[in-house]
């Protein structure tokens, strides 16, 4: 599966694609602030021919400016837990561009499948913090494939994305109030599953190749898929 990945003009960097790919396992390796890092460098790198990764140079200050992160945190935090990861296709090689100057070229996985897409209007969006930005790319990671759906429990959601408890609780409870995580009776129809009428729901117009709203618009229920709906929820 490959997507056209066409550069846009943005005021915060030179150039972002529209949208890029992140590993779903991603959210196994990288706690929510780094997720939301290594999203901004996906945003910013380019897949080399007859490889399998991508590559960027986005320059630290470039990536503190288009995330909101410090600069401290990219290089004290988030560069060496890069680092850490060779063994799971992430790669920093440090080069001498001239005497006093030094740049690092980032070389990312880039998988043919099991990815998620992440728009680039995210980055501007300043009613999220890069906190709640990175429990929500962990959210989607661990969404059932093309649904905004997470069938998963509270205490099965902060294992996998290695958060303590009360912190998971903190940004879950934050992302209800800004109208991100749903309840399933609460959505439209196209969105819930009968069968899982527990499961959140991503309401968040920049994730997916398809966002929710389109596959709102693009699902209408016919009176049998409404009624048979309609019957199962209220029999719960």
């Amino acid at each position: 599966m490959g997507w056209i990945l066409t550069p846009i003009k943005s005021e915060l960097m030179t150039i972002v694609k529209q949208f890029t790919i992140i590993p779903i396992e991603a959210c196994r390796y990288f706690n929510p602030k780094q997720l939301y890092l290594l999203a901004g460098l996906y945003i910013n790198a380019y897949p080399q021919r007859e490889s399998n990764y991508m590559t960027t140079d986005t320059t630290i200050s470039q990536l503190s400016e288009l995330t909101g992160v410090s600069t401290d945190y990219i290089k004290d935090s988030f560069i060496p837990r890069l680092k850490e990861l060779e063994d799971k296709g992430y790669r920093v090689e440090t080069i001498q561009q001239q005497r006093e100057i030094r740049r690092n070229i980032y070389y990312l996985p880039n998988p043919p499948k099991n990815f998620r897409i992440i728009w680039a209007e995210l980055f501007s969006d300043s009613s999220l913090s890069p906190e709640e930005k990175g429990v929500m790319i962990g959210l989607y990671c661990l969404c059932v494939n093309k649904e905004f759906r997470v069938d998963l429990s509270d205490k099965a959601i902060y294992s996998h994305l290695d958060m303590a408890k009360n912190t998971y609780k903190k940004y879950r409870d934050l992302l209800i109030e800004k109208k991100v995580i749903w309840s399933s009776y609460d959505v439209p129809m196209a969105l819930a599953w009968t069968e899982h009428m527990e499961s959140k729901v991503l309401l968040y117009p920049h994730l997916g190749h398809d966002t929710w709203i389109d596959k709102v618009i693009s699902h209408v229920p016919d009176d049998d898929e409404i009624k048979h709906y309609l019957d199962t929820i209220n029999d719960e």
